[in-house]
C-alpha cells in the first residue's frame, strides 16, 4: 500500500513538473512560437518514461528537445494554423455564394479540414522523431501524419479524446485552476501511452 501511495505520488510530482516545464517554455517562445516546440518536447519526455526512463532531468531534456526541434515544430504546427484558419474562412465565406458554387467549395473545404483534424494529433509526434539520424522534413510530417490518422482512426481518436475532455472536465468539474497546474501533462501523457502501445 506504502509503495503504491509513493509511485503515486512520485507521479503526481512528474506531471506537475512537466506541466510547469511547458507552460515556461511556452512562455519563452512567446506562446505562438513556444506552444509546438515545448508540446513536442514534453511529448518526448512523456514517451521516454513509457519506455521506463523513471528519472529524466525534465527541465533539461525539455530545452534540449525544445531547443533542437525549435524550426521544425514552428514551421509544422503554423502551416497547419495556416492551413485550417484558411480552410474555415473559405467554408465560412462559400456560404453566401449561390448554391452549386456554395456546394462545390464547401464539400471540399470541410473534407480537408477533416483530414486536418485527423493529422493534426500526430503532426507533432511524427516532427519530433530523428529518421535516419536526421529530422523530418515538413512534406515528410504532413504525409506521414495523413497517412497515420486515416489509416489508424482509433488511435487518432485515443490521442484527441484526452486533449479535448481532460480540459472540458476540469472546468465542468469547477476545477479550472488545476489547468496551469495538469492541464497539458495528463494528456500528453495518455497521449505517449497511445503512442508506446500502437508503435512498441
Amino acid at each position: 500500500m506504502t509503495t503504491r501511495l509513493d509511485g503515486a505520488l512520485h507521479w503526481v510530482v512528474r506531471l506537475v513538473w512537466l506541466n510547469t516545464c511547458w507552460l515556461a517554455l511556452t512562455a519563452a517562445g512567446g506562446i505562438l512560437l513556444g506552444i509546438g516546440p515545448a508540446t513536442s518536447a514534453a511529448l518526448e519526455v512523456a514517451q521516454r518514461w513509457m519506455r521506463g526512463e523513471r528519472d529524466l532531468p525534465v527541465g533539461r531534456t525539455m530545452w534540449w528537445q525544445f531547443r533542437d526541434g525549435w524550426r521544425l515544430t514552428n514551421c509544422v504546427t503554423l502551416l497547419a494554423l495556416a492551413l485550417c484558419g484558411s480552410l474555415s474562412v473559405t467554408w465560412w465565406l462559400s456560404r453566401s455564394l449561390p448554391p452549386v458554387p456554395a456546394a462545390l467549395t464547401q464539400g471540399p473545404a470541410l473534407l480537408a479540414l477533416l483530414l486536418m483534424v485527423a493529422m493534426m494529433p500526430h503532426l507533432l509526434w511524427i516532427a519530433g522523431r530523428d529518421i535516419d539520424g536526421a529530422p523530418p522534413r515538413v512534406a515528410a510530417v504532413f504525409a506521414a501524419a495523413l497517412a497515420i490518422g486515416v489509416g489508424r482512426p482509433l488511435l487518432t481518436l485515443s490521442l484527441l479524446v484526452p486533449l479535448i475532455v481532460w480540459p472540458l472536465a476540469l472546468i465542468a468539474s469547477g476545477w479550472p485552476g488545476l489547468l496551469p497546474v495538469c492541464g497539458v501533462s495528463i494528456p500528453l501523457v495518455a497521449a505517449a501511452w497511445c503512442l508506446r502501445r500502437t508503435f512498441p
